[in-house]
């Protein structure tokens, strides 16, 4: 039987380090984002990746997406960083980025477009509210082992913190 698992694999909550990041952006909308994000994503892996000095922990990279506060997904744009960890903001390319996450919790979810048949975003959505937390900022990013194409497997990550007890 050739088809995809149906099965999900199960979110955790982890603790990460603060973290630098660097890469090339892209403002794009959720009807855009399909080309517009592949596009920056090989363009940076291929051609500008090579050009950032400082990075750590090759080959992971990042695709990091910052939503503007109180974001319409029918009608604004939001910003999508294909990035790489850097040890500092120092020597940044021209054309390029760069970001600073703090310390924080996150849920995070293995994905693996090959072989899941379900959108892993809402999927974690869902589970983050459904067992006791709320998605905090608006941002979150796909940690890649390293970046083969647009079917590499990632693990989301979503910034939460515990919701408060209802009195």
């Amino acid at each position: 039987m050739g088809g995809k698992i149906k099965t999900l694999t199960e979110p955790k909550i982890v603790k990460l380090e603060s973290f630098k990041v660097m890469g090339a952006a892209c403002e794009t909308t959720m009807v855009e984002k399909d080309v517009k994000i592949p596009r920056l994503m090989e363009e940076f892996h291929t051609k500008q990746m090579i050009t950032i000095e400082n990075r750590l922990n090759a080959p992971v990279s990042y695709g990091v997406f910052i939503d503007p506060e109180d974001w319409n997904t029918d009608t604004e744009p939001f910003t999508w960083i294909a990035a790489v960890e850097v040890d500092g903001h120092d020597n940044l390319p021209s054309g390029m980025v760069s970001r600073t996450f703090d310390e924080q919790d996150y849920a995070a979810l293995d994905y693996d477009p090959d072989e899941h048949n379900y959108d892993p975003y809402p999927f974690l959505h869902k589970w983050i509210n459904e067992n006791g937390y709320e998605q905090i900022s608006g941002y979150g990013f796909e940690r890649y082992e390293p970046y083969t194409g647009a079917n590499t497997k990632f693990t989301l990550y979503l910034p939460v913190k515990r919701m408060s007890a209802k009195d």
